[in-house]
């Protein structure tokens, strides 16, 4: 190996280049004095990147990647140790994962390698980690190369950061993870910011790089094969006019899961006061005793399709004058599939019979029976729902796609004493999906049993009995629903930004200053559709075996210890293909029920199509949003007690945007021409009516950052920053709707006035550094957030009806919350010990946040209208955070063969949005992981690699949170086995 800061002296040189086998001799001959002023060039860029460059990173807009920095390391010593020194040179509080980290331990995707590093948590579904928070918080911006990165919004998506769960881990050359924001930085996320770098070809040696890997795993789940395949080529050469560097990274994946589940969900009181329901239970608890409204089993599968490509022309004309061009893509084609038994548990027309209740007032388990209803007046029993219980099956298929493009154009001068950066993008990203389901039940199915706790599950979870009925039975099960859905979204944004960084003093109190501005425009829009068609009466309902083209299969959770339960129903796959033409077919057999938009004008015009085609207006929106930004950053340092850098800044926001949507407005009631009173039940036909509103917010972001250097190893940070994250599109959307013929009717709507979500942010962090790679560090966080965005029902007046008071669902802004905690982390490798001790490092870090809230308000005062609204403030958890997180990591390595272990453990947590009735709120029990890589290196240019995930075969569970003795369910995760061979020259 090379020492680095031999070899940063050197870049620049004529005649010399320096890449992943050090320092190579050229043919151009060098003058001593051109050397030395080379060599005198490169110190004080060095000097400068130390102090100032650093500070930023590569999230600095416009930052260019070649240089020192970007030296290419291997091993996963090395690896470690670069993340190490990155972190101890940055201003802000950083953690950095390098390519290798990645490369080496079984990491699908940015967010899964991201599992590590203190303070970040994440979430799995579908076989792959998909969700994280960054201390406790998710509003996370996200950057590729230091750039805004953005997907397309579908209904109900956020629309604003980029799917980092869609980026292979094989493309990257290194992810930070930002917990402090400075004022050079592109605001938009109160958790922090993930900047993913991904390479460029002046970061590799000179000449020809070719490098690649092929991996296929094994899921356990569904035993399912997928395989994934990667391929670098970059060239890196001299001209006549400057070093050139081409470089295409690609890479192709299938993956495939199975996953399977069964679950409870929404508990509350049974039924009304006077309810059968309610009725039926005994009589000193009927007004206390809870129950959830479902219990199911189902199981969820699929693959994705994913296709990544990335090319960049990089042109260093001179020592001081760089441009970049590239271009990069993320695609994926997806099909899911879902099928589930289910029993509704407390309809207000059961009987409850044979109760188990716990001491905290929930029922654990009991017979249901349809008894009829008894009508108060007559006495006389009344048939309900055909004499049936509601319970049956559903299932489905989704195919979509979603595609990123961006384009980027950079120029960078670097020159002592003064450096500019200025660069261009546009990007655009689409994507759309097509569902197909069914819904049915049973012949004769009058009673089942329930227990939310039983034994029959592993675990203890929700288990029902189907009495008189074999839900394996293809006589007995019969379809009474079919509907598919539709969505798409797109957005494009263009944006331009331009950065200065000038150098005032080697030795004053202001060392340099860094000024910049950034324009960005985006477009979006998204749309969703739906149709649905039932067939009620048990007589009309349709036999499985009357679909056309349309099979059945029996459905077996694959639970651990086993599924106690198993159904038939109608092929999903085989339903999704024969679609185009069962729209003929629901034509042809005359629903009895139609929904979705467009029903009015009957079955025939609804299903004239192979897809839906009318916009839901609540889920159908445009937006445009433009924002300008300017900062100025003061780089200082000076000598009290202990030597002290940092720096001080502000950033100023001006964001406005216009926003299109549509509302449904019902029709008027008729009138009789001639008596000229309305007619009862007769109204016009439904209109819509467009409406545009537009929206402006300015924010000014100060922030200020302080370093106090003890000795050259240990360090204190101190920070404090100011931060926005602006609302989702979707909750954005100018919708209302609501039925204004009905005075009790439930009013909907987006809410275009939600403003930003802010934070003030503290952080201290005491580190020390030794040996190579090695750290001890202690930080402590405060983050003071308000008007965390929540979707609630509260009763207030609405303007569009003159006032009237109704219950109003939409987003809203909370009040104040708070989240606070510490981090600790330990890293080091035992060089220092004898013999094949020397070989082995290790990793330990944890974090703890006992303060996680925020302030919902909840209503106090009556319903009467003619009394005011009042509203009182409630403290709740704040979601998805856990009060604690650890991850162990070991380390074994030689030139030829190295191991890594990870251990991953969370505590619980919340798994949704606050309620502010906790009835309904889910937390989810303690997770953790197991993940295992052995990499052996046979010949100098390739790797063989064994790879374990979840080896522990871990299962989610939840619980609900008011009534921690009646589990939620669980969600069985199979173990996944890789073997990968991976090829440089």
């Amino acid at each position: 190996m090379y020492n680095v800061s031999l070899v940063a002296l050197l870049i620049g040189v004529p005649g010399l280049t320096v890449g992943a086998e050090g320092v190579q001799a050229q043919a151009s001959p060098v003058s001593v004095k051109e050397a030395r002023n080379a060599t005198r060039a490169a110190k004080q860029a060095e000097r400068r990147a130390a102090k100032a460059a650093r500070s930023v990173a590569s999230t600095r807009e416009g930052a260019g990647t070649a240089g020192a920095e970007d030296i290419i390391v291997t091993g996963v010593r090395e690896s470690v140790s670069k993340s190490i020194d990155r972190k101890r040179d940055a201003r802000q509080i950083v953690d950095v994962i390098t390519a290798e980290d990645a490369g080496k331990l079984p990491d699908n995707n940015v967010v899964e390698a991201m599992s590590r590093i203190p303070g970040v948590a994440i979430t799995r579904s579908q076989g792959r980690a998909d969700g994280f928070t960054i201390r406790g918080l998710a509003g996370v911006q996200t950057t590729v190369n230091g750039m805004e990165g953005a997907t397309a919004p579908l209904p109900g998506d956020e629309g604003r950061t980029l799917a980092l769960s869609s980026i292979p881990a094989e493309l990257i050359k290194s992810v930070e993870v930002y917990k402090t924001r400075s004022a050079d930085q592109v605001e938009g996320g109160i958790g922090g910011t993930v900047n993913v770098e991904l390479r460029r070809p002046l970061d590799l040696r000179a000449g020809w790089t070719v490098a690649g890997s092929y991996r296929n795993s094994y899921a356990e789940q569904g035993k399912l094969w997928s395989p994934q395949g990667t391929l670098l080529l970059a060239d890196r050469f001299d001209t006549g006019i400057g070093e050139i560097g081409i470089l295409l990274n690609g890479a192709y994946s299938k993956p495939k899961y199975a996953e399977a589940a069964n679950y409870s969900e929404s508990p509350y009181l049974l039924g009304c006061d006077t309810c059968t329901v309610r009725q039926s239970l005994p009589a000193a608890q009927r007004d206390k005793l809870v129950a959830p409204f479902r219990a199911a089993y189902g199981t969820s599968n699929g693959d994705r399709e994913q296709r990544s490509l990335s090319g960049v022309l990089q042109w260093r004309a001179s020592p001081h004058l760089n441009f970049i061009i590239e271009g990069s893509y993320f695609g994926e084609k997806y099909t899911s599939l879902y099928d589930s038994i289910y029993a509704l548990t407390r309809q207000d027309y059961y009987t409850i019979e044979n109760p188990r209740i716990a001491p905290s007032g929930v029922l654990l388990g009991y017979d249901v029976a349809n008894r009829g209803v008894v009508d108060p007046e007559t006495g006389k029993t009344n048939v309900v729902n055909f004499g049936r219980v509601d319970a049956g099956f559903n299932g489905g298929q989704s195919k979509g796609n979603t595609n990123s493009y961006r384009t980027n154009f950079e120029v960078h001068f670097d020159s002592p004493g003064i450096r500019i950066d200025s660069s261009a993008q546009y990007q655009w990203s689409n994507n759309a999906y097509h569902s197909v389901g069914n819904n049915g039940n049973y012949l004769g199915l009058s009673r089942f049993r329930v227990d939310f706790d039983s034994p029959k599950t592993q675990n203890n979870g929700p288990y029902f009995d189907f009495y008189n009925v074999t839900p394996t039975d293809p006589r007995q099960a019969v379809v009474q629903a079919l509907y598919d859905n539709r969505g798409k979204g797109k957005n494009s944004q263009f944006s331009a930004q331009t950065d200065l960084w000038k150098g005032i003093s080697s030795g004053g109190l202001l060392r340099s200053g860094r000024f910049g501005a950034r324009y960005s425009q985006t477009e979006s829009t998204f749309l969703d559709s739906y149709r649905y068609a039932g067939w009620f009466d048990p007589d009309r309902q349709l036999p499985l075996s009357s679909i056309p083209s349309v099979g059945t299969q029996i459905v077996t959770p694959e639970l651990p210890g086993g599924s106690p339960v198993s159904w038939i129903q109608l092929n999903s796959p085989q339903l999704f293909n024969a679609w185009p033409a069962l729209t003929k077919f629901i034509i042809a057999n005359n629903p009895q029920g139609l929904d979705g938009p467009g029903r009015d004008a009957g079955v025939e015009s609804l299903f004239a199509t192979p897809q839906p085609t009318a916009a839901n207006v609540g889920y159908t929106s445009d937006n445009r949003e433009s924002s300008f930004a300017t900062y100025a950053v003061l780089d200082y340092g000076f000598k009290a007690l202990f030597p002290i850098d940092g720096n001080v800044g502000v950033r100023y926001v001006n964001t406005w945007n216009s926003i299109d949507g549509q509302n449904t407005r019902p029709g008027a009631q008729l009138i009789d021409p001639i008596t000229k009173l309305r007619i009862s039940g007769q109204y016009g036909p439904d209109t819509l009516e467009k409406q545009n509103l537009r929206g402006n917010y300015i924010d000014i972001l100060p922030s200020a950052f302080a370093t106090i250097h003890f000795t050259n190893k240990l360090q204190l940070r101190g920070s404090y920053s100011y931060n926005v994250q602006r609302p989702s599109l979707f909750y954005l959307r100018n919708f209302f709707a609501t039925d204004y013929r009905n005075p009790k009717a439930i009013v909907y709507a987006g809410n275009p006035a939600l403003k930003p979500t802010t934070t003030k942010d503290y952080n201290l962090s005491l580190e020390w550094y030794f040996g190579r790679g090695g750290i001890l560090s202690l930080g402590a966080f405060s983050k003071n957030q308000n008007g965390f965005i929540f979707y609630t029902r509260q009763l207030e007046a609405v303007p569009q009806l003159g006032g009237e008071k109704r219950f109003v669902e939409k987003p809203r802004n909370s009040g104040p919350g708070q989240t606070q905690g510490l981090e600790a982390q330990a890293t080091g490798f035992f060089s220092f010990l004898p013999g094949v001790l020397q070989h082995f490092g290790a990793s330990v870090n944890a974090t703890w946040i006992p303060t996680a809230n925020i302030s919902l308000p909840d209503a106090i005062s009556s319903d009467d209208e003619d009394n005011a609204i009042i509203y009182r403030s409630v403290t709740r958890d704040a979601p998805y955070t856990s009060k604690w997180t650890y991850n162990l990591i070991g380390y074994y390595e030689t030139p030829q063969f190295s191991v890594r272990v990870a251990y991953n453990w969370r505590s619980t947590f919340q798994t949704g949005d606050p309620q502010i009735d906790q009835t309904w709120s889910v937390s989810s029990r303690p997770t953790q992981r197991l993940d295992a890589a052995i990499n052996y290196t046979p010949v100098r240019f390739m790797t063989l690699s064994l790879e374990g995930t979840n080896l522990l075969r871990s299962i989610d569970k939840n619980y609900y949170y008011t009534y921690p003795e009646l589990p939620t369910g669980l969600r069985a995760m199979g173990r996944t086995i890789v073997g990968s061979v991976r090829f440089r020259f």
